[in-house]
């Protein structure tokens, strides 16, 4: 399992748009960090404590950040307010139920903590085809497994109902992808 050249600078682009979001000396969880927790890397300066999670990744492979693998559908395995932040990078799209997702994630979030996702617009899903078949994107993105996207009000009222509020939300990358910043009230 390897990623290619053009899946790193997808993600090296989306991890720019993100990274001023990330603050200073915060505990974060990238659920669905991929193979490799890149995300955690690149913010590596920013953050004291990450960890990611992933039902592809390697659990116990050396890198700097810890990485484990585990079905997000099936419970994080995380206490109660646990990370400051939590990021979630290209996953929303691939989510058959998204709000059970999103109320973990809510549980192991601290109060006043955020949640940081990023999703391609649906119109991508073609040209990640081609690209899938021609073997310019690896098997590892799953672009061929994109659900449904969800309006963005509907994904607002599903969030609002499992707890967050304050929504910031950005498109970035000409448009093509969307980036949301939701926070969990302060206690």
């Amino acid at each position: 399992m390897a990623y290619t050249g053009l899946d790193r600078f997808i993600a090296h682009c989306r991890f720019r748009a993100v990274l001023p979001h990330i603050k200073e000396e915060s505990s974060v969880c990238d659920v669905g960090c991929g193979l490799d927790g890149a995300f955690l890397t690149f913010a590596g300066s920013r953050i004291a404590r990450g960890v990611g999670i992933d039902d592809q990744a390697e659990t116990g492979r050396k890198t700097k950040w810890p990485v484990i693998r585990a079905d997000i559908y099936k419970g994080l395995p995380f206490a109660d307010g646990e990370f400051d932040q939590v990021v979630m990078l290209a996953v929303l799209e691939h989510l058959t139920q998204p709000e059970i997702v999103l109320k973990e994630v809510n549980r192991i979030l601290r109060p006043g903590g955020s949640l940081v996702m990023t999703w391609p617009e649906g119109l991508v899903d073609p040209i990640l085809g081609i690209l899938h078949r021609a073997g310019m994107v690896s098997r590892e993105m799953e672009s061929d497994e994109h659900q449904k996207r969800i309006p963005l009000p509907e994904l607002l009222q599903i969030l609002s109902g499992v707890g967050y509020q304050g929504f910031i939300h950005e498109r970035f990358e000409f448009g093509l992808n969307n980036l949301l910043i939701a926070e969990k009230p302060a206690a």
